[in-house]
């Protein structure tokens, strides 16, 4: 089973949803997530079209970060507190310079 696949089993399906940040082509889609008594309600959309290992990386992505927000909150991931008190992190690609 993969992370798009045990997320829907969870409840939590990636929806395509059309954001408006064209100008950003590098974000792949955006987590929301409100504490709840037994947990995390959470969802998460995706950009349309966002297919194949892209999406899977971004369904894997997102499953970690959810679960970090499960055991440690917002702060180690930097989620950003919205007005209505849910909490919104948003999946952006970047190339990171290589260690060695």
């Amino acid at each position: 089973m993969d992370a798009e696949e045990r997320l829907a089993a969870a409840g939590v399906a990636l929806e395509e949803t059309d954001f408006g940040r064209e100008d950003e082509p590098d974000i792949g889609g955006c987590l929301l997530a409100e504490s709840v008594e037994d947990g995390i309600r959470a969802n998460i959309v995706v950009r349309p079209g966002l297919v194949g290992e892209a999406r899977t990386a971004f369904a894997e992505w997102a499953e970690s970060r959810l679960q970090r927000f499960l055991e440690h909150g917002p702060e180690p991931d930097g989620w950003q507190e919205r007005s209505d008190g849910a909490w919104q992190l948003w999946g952006r690609w970047a190339q990171l310079p290589s260690l060695d």
